[in-house]
C-alpha cells in the first residue's frame, strides 16, 4: 500500500523591529497577530531586532517564553552612528544564526519595517533566502503629518525595489509605497485577528448605548479630540441624552482628554481604562453596541477588524484604509476631523442599532481577516518566493 505523507511546511524567519514586551506590551501586536497567521499554514520563527540598549557587548540574545513558536530578542548596542548600525545588522545575522542553530533552516525571510527590511536583504545576499517585506507605517501617506529624513527615504526605497515581494496592509498604504516605488513588486495582505479570542456572543441587556474607542493615547492620531467634541454636538442636539463611551489605552495625552471631556460635560459619559489586554478588549467590545474611532490617520487598523470580528457595527473617520473595511452593512463612515459630522453619523449607527446583522458583520470580518484566511494568503506568497528561487 502506498504510504500518504503531508505536505512539507515552508519554515518562515520573521525579522522585526517590533514585538510585544513587558515593558510595551502594544509595540508590535500587529506583528505576532501576522506571525501567528502564517504560523496556521507554515513553521515560523521570529527575530526581534529590539532597540532597547543591551547591558554588554555588541549584540545580546534572549529567547521569549510564552508563544506558540520560538522567539528570539536581540538587543543591540546603541552605539554612536554609523556604529550602531554595525550592531543592529549584526543583530540580524546572529537571530538567523541562532536559528539555524537549533534546526531552524529558514525557506523565506519575512521582514516587518523597512529597517528590518534593510538587515534582511543583506541576509539575501548571504544566505540566498527570498525576502517578503510588509510594512504598516503611516508615515508614508499624505495624512500623517510626519516625514521620513531624506537617509531614511533613500532607505525605504532601497528595501522596497530589491525586496523580492512588498505586501502592504492596506491599498490606501500601497499606492503611497508605489508613489515612492513605482518598480517595487506589491501585493496587499492585510492584518490578521484572532476569531477564537474575538467573536459575537448572544446578547440580552438594557441600559444607555455603550460606545468603545481603543487606542494608544500617546499622538494626536486616534482622534479622541474628536471624538468627544463630536459627542459634545450629538448631546447639544438632542439625539443621545444618555450614553455611555469606553476609552481603551494611554499615553501622554490621556490627563490632556480627561481634563476636555470634563470641560465638556462628558465626565458623566466617559471612563477612561487606560491600558487592558486583549482579553479584557474583547469582553468590552462583546458589551459594546458601537465601536468609535475618530482618527486623523490609519492604516488597516486592527482595533476596527477585531471589533468587527465581535460583531461591532463601526463608525469611523474615513482615512486612511478605513474605507476598505467599513461599509454601509458593517458601519458608517464619518468625514475626518469634522466633530459636527462624527457626531451626526454616531447618532445615525445609534438610531439604526437594529439593522446591523452582527452575525454579518462577524463572520465578513472572519472570512478576510481571521488569522487562517492570511495565513492561507502568506502561505502562497511563501510559495510563490520559493519557486522562482
Amino acid at each position: 500500500m502506498e504510504r500518504l505523507t503531508e505536505p512539507v511546511r515552508l519554515r518562515v524567519l520573521f525579522v522585526t523591529t517590533e514585538w510585544p514586551s513587558p515593558w510595551l506590551p502594544t509595540n508590535g501586536t500587529f506583528v505576532r497577530e501576522h506571525a501567528y497567521a502564517a504560523s496556521t499554514a507554515c513553521e515560523v520563527a521570529v527575530v526581534d531586532l529590539d532597540r532597547s540598549r543591551g547591558r554588554s557587548g555588541l549584540v545580546e540574545s534572549e529567547p521569549l517564553e510564552g508563544e506558540a513558536f520560538p522567539v528570539w530578542r536581540l538587543r543591540y548596542r546603541r552605539f554612536p552612528r554609523p556604529l550602531s548600525y554595525v550592531a543592529f545588522v549584526a543583530g540580524a545575522f546572529r537571530g538567523f544564526r541562532t536559528a539555524r542553530a537549533q534546526g531552524f533552516d529558514p525557506d523565506v525571510v519575512h521582514a516587518h519595517s523597512f529597517l528590518s527590511c534593510a538587515a534582511a536583504l543583506l541576509l539575501r545576499a548571504v544566505y540566498r533566502k527570498p525576502v517578503a517585506y510588509t510594512e504598516h507605517w503611516t508615515i508614508f501617506t499624505e495624512e500623517n503629518p510626519g516625514r521620513l529624513s531624506r537617509a531614511m527615504t533613500v532607505l525605504a526605497r532601497i528595501a522596497l525595489e530589491r525586496s523580492d515581494v512588498v505586501l502592504p496592509v492596506s491599498e490606501d498604504l500601497r499606492s503611497a509605497l508605489a508613489a515612492l516605488a513605482p518598480r517595487a513588486a506589491f501585493r496587499v495582505v492585510p492584518n490578521a485577528v484572532d476569531v477564537s479570542l474575538f467573536s459575537p456572543e448572544s446578547r440580552s441587556r438594557g441600559g444607555p448605548p455603550r460606545l468603545l474607542t481603543v487606542g494608544l493615547l500617546d499622538t494626536p492620531r486616534k482622534g479622541v479630540d474628536v471624538l468627544l467634541a463630536g459627542l459634545r454636538h450629538l448631546r447639544d442636539a438632542g439625539r443621545a441624552r444618555e450614553l455611555a463611551l469606553d476609552v481603551v489605552g494611554d499615553g501622554g495625552l490621556r490627563a490632556e482628554y480627561e481634563a476636555l471631556a470634563a470641560r465638556l460635560g462628558l465626565e458623566d459619559v466617559v471612563r477612561f481604562h487606560g491600558l487592558l489586554g486583549k482579553p479584557q478588549i474583547a469582553e468590552l467590545m462583546r458589551g459594546s453596541d458601537l465601536f468609535v474611532l475618530g482618527s486623523r490617520y490609519e492604516n488597516n487598523p486592527c482595533v476596527v477588524i477585531e471589533a468587527m470580528a465581535t460583531g461591532l457595527p463601526v463608525v469611523a473617520t474615513a482615512v486612511g484604509g478605513v474605507p476598505e473595511i467599513v461599509d454601509d452593512d458593517t458601519g458608517i463612515l464619518a468625514a475626518p476631523l469634522d466633530e459636527v459630522d462624527l457626531g451626526d453619523r454616531i447618532g445615525q449607527a445609534l438610531s439604526r442599532l437594529d439593522s446591523f446583522d452582527r452575525g454579518l458583520i462577524a463572520r465578513r470580518a472572519r472570512e478576510r481577516f481571521s488569522r487562517e484566511s492570511v495565513g492561507a494568503t502568506l502561505a502562497e506568497v511563501y510559495e510563490t518566493l520559493v519557486r522562482r528561487r
